[in-house]
């Protein structure tokens, strides 16, 4: 049986699973086959069309299911997006399965002419490190945003795969967005905002209702999205870059 190293974590392409220890990780088929894809290519960029056509084979789907399986394999992995140690985001070209560099023997120690540039290094990361500090700031500096998962409020479970794509594109945006610490749930920040979505029906349409509301429960922001199955994942995204927007800009205030 074929198997793939991924970090801490071993791929079993035939059973559909990630295994680590006596940890196991069942994947769906679709999200396995996209894994296996990238491992079979580890290091290079895989198009969404590429894995579209591998894994669905060209049949019709949302565009946004590729994002959405993406998202997924990077929550089994225990993966952040924004800080990948598994699957990269390469913009406007795809995602890559990333490749650890091989370790390089340790060179022969020479005293007179190592210790010099190791000096002139360490200032150099010490300068660097400064300025990053001070253009960015630490994490906790950074507008807090929980996800939470999408309600079903339509009393229907046939609507149950939309709350889950639609949880699952959440997420994959949220950990898109620029200056804005992301946690899944929970967060142990008191200040952070928590992201709270419904999926209801309103006036015989289907409705994806968000709201980003305070610590102190008042509301910060809200987006509504009314149509289709194929228009709501869609105007997620747009959604999401408003919510960055507005944290933003209250986290300046």
């Amino acid at each position: 049986m074929t198997s793939h190293s991924i970090g801490d974590w071993s791929f079993e392409p035939e059973a559909n699973e990630l295994r680590r220890g006596d940890e196991r990780r069942r994947l769906e088929h679709r999200a396995a086959r996209t894994l296996e894809l990238l491992c079979s290519r580890a290091g290079e960029v895989i198009t969404p069309d590429d894995i579209l056509a591998r894994v669905w084979k060209g049949r019709a789907i949302s565009a946004n299911s590729v994002p959405v399986v993406i998202s997924d394999l990077r929550q089994a992995l225990e993966d952040d997006a924004r800080r990948p140690r598994y699957i990269e985001t390469v913009a406007k070209r795809g995602y890559r399965l990333m490749v650890e560099p091989p370790a390089e023997p340790a060179a022969a120690y020479r005293p007179n002419r190592l210790r010099p540039m190791i000096l002139a290094l360490g200032a150099l990361a010490l300068a660097v490190t400064a300025l990053a500090w001070a253009m960015f700031g630490s994490a906790a500096d950074l507008p807090a945003l929980i996800v939470r998962p999408v309600q079903n409020a339509t009393d229907n479970p046939a609507y149950q795969p939309l709350v889950n794509a639609s949880s699952a594109m959440l997420m994959a945006q949220a950990e898109q967005l620029d200056g804005v610490q992301i946690f899944r749930g929970a967060s142990p920040r008191k200040d952070a905002i928590r992201l709270e979505s419904w999926l209801f029906i309103w006036n015989g349409r289907l409705t994806l209702m968000m709201s980003a509301q305070r610590p102190d429960g008042s509301v910060l922001w809200t987006g509504i999205t009314t149509g289709g199955e194929r228009r709501i994942p869609n105007e997620i995204a747009r959604q999401m870059q408003s919510l960055g927007e507005r944290l933003r800009h209250n986290a300046a205030r």
